[in-house]
Order: structure tokens, then sequence, then C-alpha cells
């Protein structure tokens, strides 16, 4: 018997739901750089209108259960498949919950990347914007988790993914009547908690996660969001202010991954996001020295496969660009046929990188692995000749710069201008993001960064940063949604130019932005 035969808005429910709030379960109409937006202010745009043209929901199967969800979720759906079977598991929009949750309920999961809007990308851009509100992501977060119905059954509510952390720093859990947060990797520990709520058994407030063995990583049975594929997990270079580090490092097997993009592709997901804290540690050699002829591999098998139309790694170091430039040589004209990206009719890739800071004192104390096989000193070439490998292989990458690491001087963001001075033309799009300390960091009791304390000088590298932005990505292309990209870079500009003052500008400037979206022809080309 099918979920379709067994469920309907009169059903008992299936016992375990898995779900996630409305920016979570939605692909950003195939953007994954536009749902960084999910960080945003409230107050700019109604959401109902976000919710109809921005983050639109997946598409639904014919039971009514998701098409496409986010990758960690697909990933413990497959894991609970595997231990409680296929008709105890629904994952569905949050919109359709009322369809699957029902007196045989017994635990309700849910995914988040930004419950409480405090991680880096939310934190910085909901203060930096300055027009007031929550982040977006965190207002669809509250709204799913005060559903009178969840709780209706009795069903117990278990909060994972990778914002679990910030539900329980801002002490959220009881006002929001959540019974576990899972934080960390879920694979092992998770199966432990569904398996004590479908039992009703106590569960734990909170519960730091073991990490999973390779051997314990279930593949995903059902498509992801954006095609999403995890090549490799961890990554070990140990960067203080980053999560990831904390996990162990590996590279899954080749064939595993092929069997999830095909599964993605014949699914009609048209993108493959290749999930990973930096590409080239994929079955890398000694200390974070690249695999050329693996890397090379993997991207042309999974360029290979027909249903497959756009390949967008999620992230890169830089050292491995220096040490092995021909591996860009190779892997770059692949990605650049199977780019989503086009500026100035120019196709091109893109990858997210971490340029973080200009400091050489700042790189020695908190990130003094992510130049490896190289020396701190050596950063700032590392970085320039890099991304002038990249752009000269289509590759136009995606920077965030930290802003306000703890102890950061008026030195160490003076050498970060310079090296954005060194960087001036080439093809790049920075995301300065304020310093944020998570939950699962080295830095974790460090003291957020925020707008009170920014200096002059670093109001100074947030203003370059988008000037940056709007000369080399402000072109003359027709579409909405550049133009109003273009209008977005322009409003941050002026708000980092002119700090608190931002507004005056900005009201001068009210009848073109007003008219902006009808009249004027500029647009960021991402």
């Amino acid at each position: 018997m099918s979920l379709q035969d067994s469920v309907s808005p009169q059903a008992q429910g299936v016992p375990i739901v898995l779900t996630g709030s409305a920016t979570d379960m939605s692909d950003f109409k195939l953007s994954p750089f536009r749902a960084f937006t999910g960080g945003f202010p409230t107050a700019i745009i109604p959401r109902f209108l976000l919710r109809k043209y921005w983050y639109p929901r997946v598409p639904k199967n014919g039971d009514g259960t998701a098409k496409y969800a986010p990758y960690g979720m697909r990933k413990i759906e497959a894991s609970l498949i595997r231990k409680f079977g296929a008709q105890a598991v629904a994952v569905v929009h949050p919109y359709d919950l009322k369809n699957f949750v029902g007196p045989k309920t017994k635990v309700i999961g849910i995914s988040s990347m930004e419950p409480a809007g405090t991680g880096f990308v939310s934190r910085t851009y909901t203060s930096l914007v300055g027009f007031g509100g929550e982040p977006v992501a965190a207002a669809e977060f509250r709204d799913l988790i005060k559903k009178p119905f969840l709780r209706k059954w009795g069903a117990k509510i278990v909060l994972g993914g990778a914002g679990a952390w910030q539900i329980h720093r801002a002490k959220l859990q009881k006002k929001y009547r959540i019974d576990c947060i899972v934080m960390g990797e879920g694979e092992k520990t998770a199966l432990e908690i569904f398996r004590k709520a479908i039992n009703g058994e106590e569960l734990p407030q909170v519960v730091e996660t073991e990490p999973p063995k390779p051997n314990e990583i279930c593949g995903i049975v059902n498509p992801a969001i954006f095609g999403t594929v995890e090549i490799t997990r961890g990554c070990g270079r140990g960067c203080k202010f980053c999560s990831p580090m904390m996990r162990r490092s590996y590279s899954f097997p080749l064939d595993h991954i092929l069997k999830e993009v095909k599964l993605n592709a014949k699914k009609g997901t048209r993108m493959i996001i290749l999930a990973s804290e930096d590409i080239f540690l994929y079955r890398c050699k000694g200390k974070f020295l690249p695999n050329r002829e693996a890397i090379v591999d993997l991207i042309k098998s999974i360029a290979a496969v027909p249903e497959v139309e756009f390949i967008q790694p999620a992230h890169a170091a830089l050292a491995p660009v220096v040490y092995d430039p021909e591996m860009i040589e190779e892997i770059g004209p692949v990605l650049r046929e199977k780019s989503y990206w086009t500026t100035d009719e120019t196709r091109h890739s893109s990858v997210e990188i971490g340029i973080e800071t200009g400091s050489i004192r700042l790189m020695k104390k908190y990130m003094k692995g992510k130049m490896l096989p190289y020396k701190p000193e050596e950063w700032h070439d590392v970085v320039t000749k890099a991304i002038e490998i990249m752009n000269e292989n289509y590759m136009w990458p995606l920077a965030t710069l930290i802003v306000g690491l703890p102890g950061e001087t008026e030195k160490d963001t003076i050498e970060t201008l310079e090296l954005l001075d060194k960087l001036k033309h080439n093809k790049i799009f920075y995301v300065p993001l304020l310093f944020t300390s998570e939950e699962d960091c080295m830095l974790k009791e460090a003291r957020h960064m925020d707008l009170k304390h920014l200096t002059p000088l670093q109001w100074e590298l947030l203003a370059t940063c988008w000037r940056h932005n709007i000369e080399i990505f402000a072109s003359d292309l027709p579409q909405w949604t550049k133009r109003f990209t273009s209008m977005f870079a322009y409003l941050l500009y002026y708000r980092w130019k002119h700090g608190k003052k931002a507004l005056q500008p900005l009201m001068k400037l009210s009848g073109m932005n007003r008219d902006y979206l009808i009249k004027e022809p500029g647009g960021a080309g991402r």
C-alpha cells in the first residue's frame, strides 16, 4: 500500500513526518546563491510575494509528499526508511502537514538552516540593510513551529539541521516547545532519537551527535533540492570559526556519488550541487595536495550523465588551484559548459571560496591551515594567483570575507583592503560577513561582531566590496532579477558607505529606486 492509498486530509497520520520551513523547502527558482537571501530582513518585501516569486514551494509527488527536499533531510529519510520502512516516513512541505500529521504520528522532524536568524548571513544582512525586521528564514521557521496542529496529537518535535544550534543558543527551545534538538551529523544518533519517540520514551532536550562512520551513511532514496550530492565530508584545515572543521574528513566513493547523481537527474532536478567544504579535498593526497586524476574523473563522470544540465561545486579552497593549475585547465571547460551562470553574455562557472581576511596575523591565529601547503605569509600571493587562474578558465568565484574577527585591529583591516586592491580588476563577487561565533566551532565563546562596534575602516571595507560588485557585475541586461540584484547592490553600497546616515542618500535616490525596476536597465548578473 502506498502513501497515496493511505494518506488523506482525514487520515490517521504517518508515524514519522519530516519537514522544513518555506525557505528550506524551496530551490529559490534553481539559484543556490539566491537561497542566501533567506537571511535578509522581512521588511524589504512582503512575504506573500516572496513565497510566490522568490522562494516558491517545491512540487509535490502524486501522493502529496515533497518531490524535492534538503539533502540533509533526505539523508535522515534514507536512514529512517532502512530502519522503519518506507510506509513509516513522509517528507512533506509545511503547507501540506495537515495531510500527514494525525493520531498515528509519533514524531515530527524539522530541519532548518536558519531557525533563529543568528548565522553569518542573517546577522550581517539583516543589520546592514538597515530597514528592520527579522530574517525571512527565521520568520518562516517561527510560522512553522507555532502551527497548533503540530502538537494536536502529541507527536514529539525534533529539530535538526545545520542551524539547530541557533535555537539552543538563543534559548528558544522552551518557547517553541521543541522536545529535542539534535546538533551535528544525524545519520547515527538521530535514529536512536526517532526510535525513542516512536516508542513513547522520554527524549533528551539536547543531543550532540556521534559522527557516523562512512559505512553508516545511506545513499539518498529520493531527490534533493538542487540535486545536491555529497562528495566529501569534513575538512581538517583547522579554521577556528568554522564548524565543518570539527568533523571527520573523508571522501565518498565515486560509484556512491554517481548513484545519487543519477537518482537526482532522473527525477528532474536539472542541477547537481557538489556538496563539499572543498571540492579539492576529494581523495586528496598528503597535506591537502589535490588529486588531479580523481577530481577530473569526478567532474567528467558527472557531466557524462545524460540528464545533468548544470553542475555547481559548492566550495573550493584556493591553495590547490595554485598548486596544480593544470587541474583547473582540465575541469574549467567542463564546469563552464555545465554552468548555470551568464554575465555580460559570458558563460562562466562559479564556486564559493573563503578569502576571509588579508591579515597575515589573523591567518596565523585563526586559520593557519587554510593556505597549506603554503605559508601564511604567502596568503596574498595565493589568493591573487588562484583568482587569476580561475578567471583565465572562466571561473568567477563568490568570495566571503569575515569582518570583525576577534582581536581584529586597524592594521588587519588595512591588510585586507590592500588585498582587495590587488584583486580590483578580477571577476569575483564579494560577500562580506560579520563575524559570528557558531555553537560547534572553536571560537564559540567569542563575541559576535555587530554594527555599533564597526570601525570606519571596517565600514570602508564593506563599501569597497560592494563597490567592486557593482563595477564588475552591474551590466545592461534586461532580466528583472538582475535589475533587482543591481538595485540591491547599490542599496548595500550606500548603506555601508554612509553607515548610519545611509537613509539620507537613499531618500534622495528614492525616485530612482521607485522607478528602477521599470526604467533602468542595469543588472548584477548573479
